[in-house]
């Protein structure tokens, strides 16, 4: 312990990161309560499929089908439609290609694709993709994918729902939603595109954080050096990242702060 001698501007200056003895952290953490969910991120979605399941067709090894909306109705893009396909939207994760950054709708009769945006014109069977069943009023699920070249750290698609308004749902937390209807049958329901983009991280293994170095190496006998500072420092641990071989590296990111006790004074 080393003695108090004046005033000083902080009383230590750390360095965290990941040491020798540093643990992943799905060794270090336990969760008591299963509605906890896993800390790690979800893989980008890559690619998106409509599928007719009016037709029989099945959805596509590999891909997800949004079978309910957020409260539990049938995500059925005709929903409550009558003499119309039943059409899903299905989609699938991964990290062998550059992840979908947009999606969209396309009314073909009265407008025209985006520059960079992919139509899906048929179905995973080869049938038509058009949503609406009608020849002359045409409606596609659109998308954009990220290029090649895309930095580690951009926006992608990582979640992808439906919603219908008149069931009195509304898009979820940080979803942005899709203002065109998906359903032009007169009877049916409004159904809307909902999708959620987040920072598409790399393949990664996060370790519980530890100290590299800090000063002074000795503690104040008044205040010693909380063990809790380097997960304060990284909560998320510090972690090691698999990044493709033509990935855009970018600058490192700085963050200062400065720890106070609960009254807000050092």
């Amino acid at each position: 312990m080393m003695e108090d001698k004046g005033p000083r501007v902080a009383d230590y200056f750390v360095v965290a990161g990941l040491t020798d003895p540093s643990k992943p952290l799905d060794q270090e953490i336990h969760f008591d309560d299963v509605c906890h969910k896993s800390a790690k991120p979800k893989a980008p979605i890559t690619d998106v499929a409509v599928v007719i399941r009016s037709m029989g067709e099945e959805t596509p090894p590999g891909f997800t089908c949004v079978e309910e909306t957020p409260t539990g109705h049938s995500a059925d893009l005709n929903n409550g439609g009558l003499m119309v396909p039943q059409i899903f939207l299905c989609y699938r994760r991964g990290r062998d290609k550059p992840p979908l950054t947009d999606l969209g709708v396309l009314y073909e009769w009265k407008e025209r694709l985006k520059p960079g945006c992919q139509l899906i014109q048929t179905t995973p069977s080869g049938r038509p993709a058009n949503i609406s069943g009608n020849s002359s009023q045409r409606i596609y699920v659109t998308y954009r994918r990220a290029p090649e070249s895309q930095p580690h750290s951009a926006l992608a698609l990582t979640d992808i729902c439906i919603i219908v308004p008149s069931k009195g749902e509304t898009p979820p937390h940080t979803f942005c939603k899709v203002e065109k209807n998906l359903n032009s049958s007169m009877w049916g329901s409004s159904v809307y595109l909902c999708y959620k983009k987040s920072v598409a991280k790399t393949n990664t293994i996060a370790y519980k954080a530890g100290l590299f170095s800090r000063y002074p190496e000795e503690d104040y006998e008044s205040f010693p050096l909380p063990e809790s500072v380097p997960l304060f420092c990284l909560p998320m641990g510090a972690t090691i990242e698999c990044w493709p071989a033509n990935t855009k590296y970018s600058l490192p990111v700085f963050s200062t702060f400065v720890l106070t006790g609960s009254s807000g004074e050092k």
